[in-house]
C-alpha cells in the first residue's frame, strides 16, 4: 500500500504541529515546578495548590472577620473566609511561624490569591 501525494503531506503537516506544540510547552512551561493552569480552571476556583512558607503578615479585613495571610515563599495572599474559620487560624498562627496552608487559585480585583475553605487546610509546621 502505497500513500498518495496528498496522504504524505498531511502527515508531514501533522508531524510540524505536533514539534511545534512541542516546542511551545518546553518554551513556556513551568521552569520550577509551579502550577500549570488554564484560564477555565482559574476562573471556575477548580485548580487546587498547596504552599508553605513564613508568615510575613497576618491582617484581618476591614470588614467580614476575614483573614489574609502572606508568606515569604509565595506571591500569592491566602486568603481565609470567616466562614471557613478564620477566628480559629489568627488564634493558633503568629507572624513568623512556619505554615502549609492548601485552597483553591481564585482572583479578586485581578490579583491571584489561594482562598481556603476550611481551617485544617492551615497547619502550622513551626512556631
Amino acid at each position: 500500500m502505497r500513500l498518495q501525494k496528498e496522504e504524505k503531506i498531511v502527515i508531514v503537516l501533522l508531524l510540524m504541529a505536533l514539534g511545534s506544540l512541542t516546542v511551545a510547552f518546553w518554551a513556556f512551561g513551568p521552569e520550577d515546578g509551579s502550577v500549570v493552569s488554564s484560564a477555565s480552571a482559574k476562573d471556575s476556583g477548580l485548580l487546587e495548590q498547596s504552599v508553605q512558607g513564613e508568615v510575613l503578615e497576618m491582617k484581618p479585613t476591614k470588614s467580614g472577620g476575614n483573614l489574609i495571610l502572606r508568606l515569604d515563599s509565595t506571591p500569592l495572599q491566602i486568603f481565609i473566609p470567616a466562614s471557613a474559620g478564620a477566628a480559629e487560624i489568627q488564634g493558633k498562627v503568629r507572624v513568623g511561624d512556619r505554615i502549609s496552608a492548601r485552597g483553591k487559585i481564585s482572583s479578586y480585583k485581578g490579583t491571584e490569591e489561594l482562598t481556603v475553605s476550611r481551617a485544617a487546610q492551615v497547619q502550622v509546621i513551626s512556631a
